[in-house]
């Protein structure tokens, strides 16, 4: 049988081998860059254009990166989309819509898995998780309590939580979507949170502690096992908040002498991180502490969530409205501000920089 899409495939597959994924990553795609490629397929769509005609649109993702796609003259086996997701072969090229990097597809063809490395086509962190994971471990050596200090040791001591951590992404869409994206988001957090210290009068053992490991339930909540993100039952049934604040508490637990008072609040911090009971958590930040936790863990959600919605837009374009901060987003033209600049000096008859006096 034919696979989907794609008639005489063997002919491609023949070229196909377990080193073909290297040959081209999403990071490469430029406009007018041809490409003949695999990628996961996700976000399928069958929609309609102003004229009528049916096309499919998707998401190409490797670990690499990942763009958005259109394709016309559907074959019958596409037309109610594919399965989400899917591995694919492609071919197409790319070109600059509306701002946007954008791949405009020729030919799509269903892969099974076992033609494909799993680990080529989950999103990973570009960072050095070593790196990382260094300096979360370096944070905790500065705590001053002793019992905060025994509980970061036992959470990083956990070596089957530690690699977890380490290696979870940070949601399964959302922000940090990638395999180290939970502590990439971590550290993030972090670097933010050290400053913030020294400016406000808090408990810099508690607040660092917050910011690491707010999102730990994540490890729990979510599977990043068989090439994609997916929620798990636990995640499903309790959350992440839930399921951090256990996690934290059950090693309080192990301590002994660890104080009533302190243990209540670094629950708080756990319980409280999302802000608001619409977002899962089941208190509202009401110390300090928890406070800047959760506007930290915000600040950097968000501020991911525009670079990552961005990523594939030309300076001077606009996103799409479709993104997780659900409005159109602006990316400036540095060359532009720099022509209206060079524009307001000659207007106002000075010498332009550089130029001969």
């Amino acid at each position: 049988m034919t696979p989907r899409g794609l008639p005489g495939l063997e002919r491609v597959r023949e070229a196909l081998t377990s080193k073909a994924k290297e040959k081209f990553w999403a990071r490469d795609l430029r406009p007018g860059v041809s490409l003949r490629s695999t990628f996961l397929a996700t976000d399928s769509t069958v929609r309609t254009d102003s004229r009528g005609t049916p096309y499919l649109s998707l998401k190409l993702v490797d670990k690499t990166g990942a763009v958005d796609a259109r394709m016309w003259r559907l074959p019958n086996e596409l037309l109610k989309g594919l399965e989400d997701p899917e591995y694919v072969y492609v071919e197409g090229h790319a070109h600059e819509y509306r701002g946007m990097l954008q791949v405009k597809l020729e030919r799509l063809s269903v892969l099974p898995k076992t033609e494909v490395e799993e680990e080529d086509y989950l999103p990973a962190t570009e960072k050095d998780r070593r790196a990382l994971a260094a300096e979360v471990i370096e944070a905790g050596r500065s705590f001053e309590d002793a019992h905060m200090k025994e509980l970061f040791e036992r959470m990083v001591g956990d070596e089957e939580l530690w690699n977890a951590f380490c290696s979870a992404p940070a949601a399964k869409g959302m922000h940090h979507a990638r395999i180290g994206g939970l502590l990439e988001h971590s550290v993030s957090c972090l670097r933010v949170a050290r400053r913030l210290a020294e400016i406000y009068p808090v408990d810099r053992d508690l607040l660092l502690f917050g910011v690491i490991f707010h999102d730990v339930g994540k490890t729990c909540e979510l599977s990043w096992e068989g090439g994609s993100f997916s929620y798990t039952t636990p995640g499903r049934l309790q959350g992440h908040v839930v399921l951090g604040d256990r996690i934290v508490a059950a090693h309080v637990a192990q301590i002994p002498g660890f104080p009533e008072e302190l243990a209540l609040q670094v629950s708080h911090v756990m319980l409280s991180h999302q802000g608001e009971l619409e977002y899962g958590s089941p208190e509202q930040p009401k110390t300090l502490e928890a406070l800047l936790v959760n506007l930290v863990d915000n600040l950097d959600a968000r501020t991911a969530m525009f670079l990552e919605t961005t990523r594939n837009v030309s300076p001077g374009g606009w996103s799409h409205h479709e993104n997780p901060l659900r409005r159109a987003l602006y990316v400036p033209d540095p060359s532009a501000t720099e022509a209206d600049d060079e524009a307001d000096h000659t207007a106002k008859g000075d010498t332009p920089a550089g130029a001969p006096e």
